[in-house]
């Protein structure tokens, strides 16, 4: 009997051990959880949008020196672009073309006893073909642009004495380089909102079949800060997966 006894003490703390273990191996096992995955902004896509703007610029002619004025006003356009950016990279790939309709200009005015000299140039229209590198904070970016410019501008004269009025224009298209860079928001999926400079440098132009033909030389260059609205298509997010 005390055989039995003793024996069925020791199967029952072998079982209790054995659950102890058990217990045990439970509690130190670690227990692993997926990253969580977030979503973050993803700029890809085709987008479209107005911007309007100030400028002021130089003008100078080469073949006259010393002549030169300095023009300033408003603008306002379009643009249409396309960004790509890869899933999980904050660096966004684009290209740009603007076009602005612009009031640009500078005048002046000489009177010396009945003669009344005027003179003008206007910058009434310029556009860009540019390349966009951008580095992305989810929904802010901040951007570095260059590429082609080019714009159209008129220059004009008149006199005018007592019983004679002689005037006339000329325009030319200029066709040069920008560089500038700019930030852009997010502020709905669709939306965006930038600020953005540009340089251009328009390049030299010969008005009035330059000076062999009794013309003259025109080297343009102005500075450009706009405002823009731009519509997205084709919104969407890209999967980040947080690291711990």
């Amino acid at each position: 009997m005390r055989n039995i006894t003793i024996a069925a003490v020791a199967a029952a703390g072998i079982a209790l051990g054995a659950v102890q273990s058990a217990s045990a191996a439970d509690i130190a096992r670690p227990v692993y959880k997926a990253a969580p995955v977030v979503t973050a902004y993803n700029w890809s896509g085709f987008y479209i949008g107005g911007n309007v703007g100030y400028g002021w610029g130089r003008g100078d002619f080469d073949n006259l020196a010393g002549y030169s004025w300095n023009q300033d006003g408003v603008f306002a356009g379009g643009q249409i672009g396309w960004n790509w950016q890869g899933a999980g990279s904050p660096w966004v790939w684009g290209v740009e073309v603007d076009s602005q309709w612009a009031n640009m200009k500078d005048s002046v005015t000489v009177a010396a006893g009945p003669l009344v000299a005027n003179a003008f140039s206007e910058l009434n229209y310029f556009g860009t073909a540019r390349l966009r590198l951008g580095y992305a904070w989810d929904r802010a970016m901040l951007y570095a642009t260059g590429g082609l410019a080019w714009g159209t501008n008129e220059v004009g004269a008149s006199l005018a004495l007592p019983g004679v009025f002689v005037s006339g224009t000329a325009s030319d298209t200029h066709v040069g380089w920008t560089v500038g860079g700019g930030v852009e928001w997010a502020l709905l999926d669709n939306w965006s909102a930038k600020v953005e400079y540009l340089y251009l440098d328009l390049g030299n132009e010969s008005y009035l079949g330059g000076p062999a033909a009794g013309g003259f030389n025109v080297d343009l260059t102005a500075h450009t800060v706009k405002v823009g609205l731009n519509y997205r298509f084709g919104y969407s997010k890209s999967p980040v997966v947080a690291k711990y």
